[in-house]
């Protein structure tokens, strides 16, 4: 983005890549982009109206590359190995460290937080979507939590990026995909050989 507004949310994204929550600050963030600090609230109301345009440019970038690989997912293992790809993609790029850092900020500034769930409910739509059709007819399509299941990796998506930031080894976040890889694995085996729920229970019954 060349305007000048594009450039002051450029360097709000490098900040907080490299400096996070913490640091990103308006005279860090204009050190970061070579302006006037006095630039951003010329364009922007506060910082955090900035840092809020910050995450929605990434989002924008990201959510249609998203939609493009799980729209058309239709097993667990599918699903694991595309969100192992883009989490690859994105920890490289940097893109996940600042919704990380931005979680982290929100704790104890509650001027984020209503904004940032709002940013955040297409991503667990989208996840959730892949879900619904992954246990599609399935025995267990109609009492599987969907939406909680869809917050639950959303979250871990996201937090992957913070504990591992703890780890010297830098292969912990492929070694944690290849472990839920197997799990759904598994799970989907269970699904795929699993007896529907009602004609379980109407077995029981017919048995006393």
């Amino acid at each position: 983005m060349p305007d000048t507004k594009g450039r002051i949310i450029a360097a709000a994204l490098q900040t907080l890549r490299t400096e996070g929550i913490a640091g990103a600050s308006a005279r860090a963030i204009g050190r970061t982009g070579d302006f006037n600090q006095a630039l951003i609230f010329y364009h922007f109301d506060s910082l955090n109206d900035l840092l809020l345009a910050a995450v929605d440019e990434l989002s924008s970038r990201r959510v249609e590359r998203y939609r493009a690989r799980i729209d058309h997912i239709t097993t667990l293992g599918e699903l694991v190995a595309v969100a192992a790809e883009l989490h690859r993609e994105d920890a490289e790029q940097g893109h996940i460290t600042v919704l990380a850092q931005m979680l982290a900020g929100s704790t104890t500034n509650p001027e984020l937080k209503g904004p940032l769930a709002e940013r955040f409910r297409p991503w667990t739509e989208l996840v959730e979507g892949a879900i619904a059709r992954v246990v599609a007819g399935t025995p267990y399509a109609s009492i599987v939590p969907v939406e909680d299941l869809a917050f639950v990796v959303t979250s871990l998506f996201t937090g992957i990026e913070l504990t591992t930031s703890l780890e010297a080894d830098e292969g912990r976040a492929e070694s944690l995909f290849r472990t839920v890889g197997l799990m759904a694995s598994l799970l989907e085996g269970l699904l795929a050989g699993a007896q529907p729920v009602e004609d379980a229970g109407r077995k029981r019954t017919k048995r006393r």
